[in-house]
């Protein structure tokens, strides 16, 4: 796998010729990773990456079905823009279920479909691991 590696004193300027036959960091993408022709870690990431679907998909699971203003109250500081695009691209990639109920006026409410409420738990554990880094940090 490509990874840089801190050059040891001894043999620096091999190890200075070897970081620059690599590639440069800010051009490297999750296409360029050498186990996959597509990564599958690009894949999740581009459906729950970005800055509010995560918690999208955590206020969904936790509170169940929501209106679209009852889940924009609950994400403090979130545009309607924001808001609208990301429930788009998760009802898109079958982690959210958009319902419309045929009322004066009309009803529509999101909630989080198998397949979102498989991420949850997985979410849960990246919370995990980044408060315990957190921890780390301030104990240093």
């Amino acid at each position: 796998s490509i990874a840089y590696r801190r050059p040891s004193r001894k043999n620096a300027v091999s190890a200075e010729q070897e970081r620059k036959s690599l590639p440069p960091m800010e051009k490297l993408s999750h296409y360029d990773c050498p186990c996959l022709k597509r990564c599958p870690l690009h894949e999740a990431m581009r459906c729950i990456g970005g800055k509010w679907k995560a918690q999208i998909l955590c206020a969904l699971g936790a509170s169940g079905p929501l209106r679209y203003n009852a889940l924009g109250r609950r994400l403090d500081h979130v545009s309607n823009t924001v808001l609208a695009q990301a429930l788009r691209e998760m009802e898109e990639d079958g982690l959210v279920c958009r319902r419309e109920y045929l009322e004066v006026p009309v009803r529509v409410e999101y909630s989080v479909t198998g397949a979102g409420a498989e991420l949850i738990p997985i979410l849960d554990q990246l919370s995990d691991w980044a408060e315990h880094r957190q921890k780390a940090r301030e104990a240093r």
